[in-house]
């Protein structure tokens, strides 16, 4: 690519080609034709760049046809958003420049369609908001007429129970009319299903006794255990029963006291052996060692 470095046996080949102490050329001579860095040259002449930007900027709104930045009301008192216009003017406008890049042109396009963007947000939110009043207004009503429809039937109830109470005069005869009142459903679930658990007891079954109420506090007796232990045998146990010498039969791999004793014993037997006989073979290790020295001197 033009912007990168050559290779260092083309350099030297046209190094070699042009010869040294060569005059000054006119371009290297003068710092305006000096290459620089495009970051810098911008800053440099930013001027002429911002001088070029405008005239491009004139040209095309000359040939759009309309001049000046597009507010959202576009010069009317009708208060409606540029992109409310009809379909034609929009894709008229909608066009990219000349001279225009791709990033400018994106900006410009959503710029124009914000506002429409931003009054559909806010119209499908307020029919959100509106559908969610109109439903809470329905239940709340719906609501309200049920809680009427129950007290006028419970006023009617209560009308005719006490029209019952006042004929009949013996408790025999009021008894059954509190059952009827109390084992048929409230007003408002008489629509919904039948009850399910109607027939069934409300409460657990309680019986009276002179038991303690916690479990195994107080012990009878000792346990009795029918099966034997797990790895247990018949004649062990039978041995443990009878007692004495016999049944003080040690388990497998249980030392005694006096056991313990003599294998302390021998082990100090043992470890006494041991340093004896190291320290002899150190003596005969250093008796030759000093026969060697002797014959060598």
């Amino acid at each position: 690519m033009p912007h990168k470095k050559a290779k260092r046996s083309i350099r030297e080949k046209t190094r070699q080609e042009q010869g040294s102490d060569l005059a000054p050329q006119k371009s290297s001579a003068s710092l305006q034709n000096e290459p620089i860095p495009k970051s810098a040259h911008r800053i440099l002449n930013a001027m002429a760049i911002r001088e070029e930007f405008k005239k491009k900027r004139k040209a095309g709104e000359e040939l759009e046809g309309g001049g000046g930045k597009r507010r959202k009301g576009d010069g009317n008192n009708t208060g409606k958003p540029s992109g409310a216009k009809d379909g034609k003017k929009q894709e008229s406008k909608l066009r990219i420049m000349p001279g225009e890049s791709i990033q400018h042109f994106n900006k410009r396009v959503e710029d124009d369609l914000r506002p429409l963007v931003k009054t559909a947000v806010q119209a499908s939110r307020a029919a959100v908001r509106n559908a969610v009043k109109e439903e809470k207004e329905a239940k709340a009503q719906a609501k309200a007429e049920r809680e009427k429809a129950a007290k006028a039937k419970g006023k009617s109830k209560s009308t005719t129970g006490n029209d019952s109470d006042t004929d009949s005069d013996s408790p025999s005869s009021r008894k059954p009319s509190k059952r009827r009142r109390s084992s048929s459903p409230p007003p408002h679930l008489k629509s919904n299903a039948v009850d399910k658990h109607a027939s069934k007891p409300k409460e657990f079954a309680t019986l009276s006794s002179s038991a303690p109420k916690r479990l195994n506090d107080i012990a009878q007796a000792p346990p009795e255990f029918k099966k034997l232990p797990r790895g247990a045998t018949k004649d062990r146990l039978a041995g443990a029963g009878k007692g004495g010498a016999e049944g003080t039969a040690k388990s497998d791999g249980v030392v005694s006291m006096s056991m313990k004793l003599m294998m302390e014993k021998e082990r100090e037997k043992a470890i006494q052996r041991y340093r004896e006989l190291k320290a002899t073979r150190l003596k005969k290790e250093g008796r030759e060692d000093n026969s060697l020295a002797r014959e060598e001197d």
